[in-house]
């Protein structure tokens, strides 16, 4: 199992909310890429940081950015 983080790639406003580029979550999977498991990104920011991109549309590669750590 690898351990990705997940980073916004630039700033954004979700719901109201200002959130500069580089804000990052960190989130485990079974897959070599973790947007193919997106809930679990979904999850991830909205219990860490408070923050629902999926009604944006921010869970996607234009909007964030991973890396395996």
């Amino acid at each position: 199992m690898a351990t990705f983080e997940v980073k916004t790639k630039r700033p954004m406003n979700v719901q109201g909310e200002y959130v500069d580029a580089g804000l990052s979550v960190q989130v485990s999977s079974m897959f070599p890429n973790p947007f193919d498991d997106v809930d679990k990104i979904h999850k991830a920011f909205k219990r860490i940081h408070g923050l629902d991109l999926k009604p944006e549309g921010y869970l996607s590669l234009g909007y964030l950015e991973y890396r395996t750590i």
